[in-house]
């Protein structure tokens, strides 16, 4: 029976993801969030199979302390989710010191040691399968995420040399460049920060390609895949989980012949 501890697991992707693996058979689930009343909500409404582990991931013990209990709890480590994020606005004449630290603490400092720490039992198991959750704007982004958009690329870059570390080993790593989803933060996002009404995931999903938005659920069924046999003669790709195709844009009548 396989067992995963999955980042930001108190909403959104890593709960999402966490319900998928147990419905898929896992026999465990270790959910890691900064938010303790969350992930007690969370754990409650999965039920058997889930634990939970509350720090910050900013704080340097977390990825190890997190590691600990998954071993105390389960015995062993299959599966490793880096779901948590910050996605904090910042361009690269706004971006404050204090900016930078949050941002790649959480996006790129978390992951890698989270990556240390749990392949220290894949490695030794010769088995394993970590996923890290980047983003398509690890591909430039726009101006106001500007310093967001470097740390899912340094995590993109991250996820191949460990694909390339661990190819022997029998550990399988990969990164999901995630396009637009509609996830819980990104909708309290949206409505406060950005002033947008509640439906604005409607709104704007109607005008994407295939008509809505991307749902976690989506994101907990890639992940499903990618821990499956089907999945198991890859490792270090990069998927960009998105409806527009990289590097293309719809035509616009000013182009048109």
């Amino acid at each position: 029976m396989r067992t995963a501890l999955i980042t930001g697991g108190a909403q959104g992707i890593g709960a999402a993801v966490a319900r998928k693996f147990l419905s898929e058979g896992f026999s465990g689930v270790l959910l890691v969030d900064r938010n303790a009343e969350k992930l007690v909500a969370v754990q409650e409404q999965i039920g058997k199979g889930a634990e939970i582990y509350t720090g910050d991931l900013r704080d340097g013990g977390t990825p190890a302390g997190a590691v600990a209990k998954a071993i105390k709890s389960f015995g062993r480590l299959d599966v490793l989710v880096n779901a948590a994020g910050n996605t904090e606005r910042c361009g690269i004449a706004d971006t404050t010191p204090e900016a930078f630290d949050r941002l790649f603490e959480v996006n790129v400092k978390a992951p890698l040691f989270m990556m240390q720490e749990a392949a220290k039992h894949m490695v030794a198991a010769k088995s394993g399968v970590i996923i890290n959750v980047a983003s398509m704007l690890a591909h430039g982004g726009p101006p106001n995420l500007a310093t967001y958009s470097a740390s899912k690329s340094a995590l993109m870059t991250l996820s191949r040399n460990a694909g390339n570390t661990f190819k022997r080993d029998g550990v399988r790593v990969f990164c999901i460049n995630l396009g637009w989803a509609l996830t819980d933060g990104e909708h309290e996002l949206q409505t406060t920060f950005h002033k947008l009404p509640q439906s604005w995931a409607e709104d704007i999903g109607a005008r994407m390609p295939f008509g809505r938005l991307i749902t976690s659920d989506d994101v907990a069924g890639l992940c499903a895949f990618l821990v499956s046999p089907p999945a198991q003669m890859m490792t270090g790709a990069v998927i960009d989980y998105e409806q527009m195709p990289l590097g293309t844009f719809d035509s616009h009548p000013a182009l048109s012949p």
